[in-house]
């Protein structure tokens, strides 16, 4: 309770033994009342204090809830992040070595010139595909400096940039294993 309402809750009883027509009031009666109203006041105020207390762990715990929350998912979508980085220069990388295992196999025995065109492509889109996952790994890197430096924007700007560079690793790999097929399709049947 403020001051000026304790004030005021003395004036109204004063003013209610005045209005009963009482013009002296007993020192000890007066003493009394403000006994009573000092606990009241003091009864209030822990209440109040314990509410308070109580309201104030709830919204506390509730928010560590939620940051554990968050963290948890971020730490799933960096491992997802990762794997995809490391899927898109597994199958890139892959295709290149398998390729360039194949031009050795067949390079003493002859090989068709339409089939080397197709290979070379084929190389090259999976060494392109392997590069664009590497500068991906790279953008990754600078989007999570830029979040925990709190550059919101750029921070997102580079997290668009490494799905879109990854999508490219993905799609420079379909190229590289069509031109792949075309390769062994011209190789087998020239």
């Amino acid at each position: 309770m403020k001051p000026s309402a304790a004030i005021a809750v003395i004036r109204n009883a004063i003013l209610e033994v005045k209005s009963k027509k009482q013009e002296h009031v007993s020192v000890d009666a007066l003493l009394n009342y403000l006994n009573d109203l000092d606990e009241d006041i003091d009864n209030k105020h822990e209440f109040d204090e314990a509410s308070f207390r109580a309201e104030h762990e709830r919204n506390l715990t509730h928010y560590e809830v939620q940051q554990q929350h968050s963290l948890e998912m971020w730490r799933s979508v960096i491992t997802f992040a990762l794997g995809s980085i490391k899927s898109a220069m597994l199958i890139n990388g892959g295709g290149a070595v398998a390729l360039l295992a194949f031009i050795g196999n067949i390079w003493v025995k002859g090989i068709a010139d339409n089939a080397v065109a197709s290979i070379t492509f084929s190389i090259a889109f999976f060494s392109f595909g392997v590069l664009a996952a590497s500068i991906g790994s790279g953008t990754t890197y600078v989007a999570q400096y830029c979040y925990a430096a709190e550059w919101e924007k750029t921070a997102i700007s580079f997290h668009v940039s490494t799905v879109i560079i990854i999508f490219l690793s993905y799609i420079l790999f379909g190229f590289g294993a069509y031109e792949a097929y075309m390769s062994f399709s011209e190789h087998l049947h020239p």
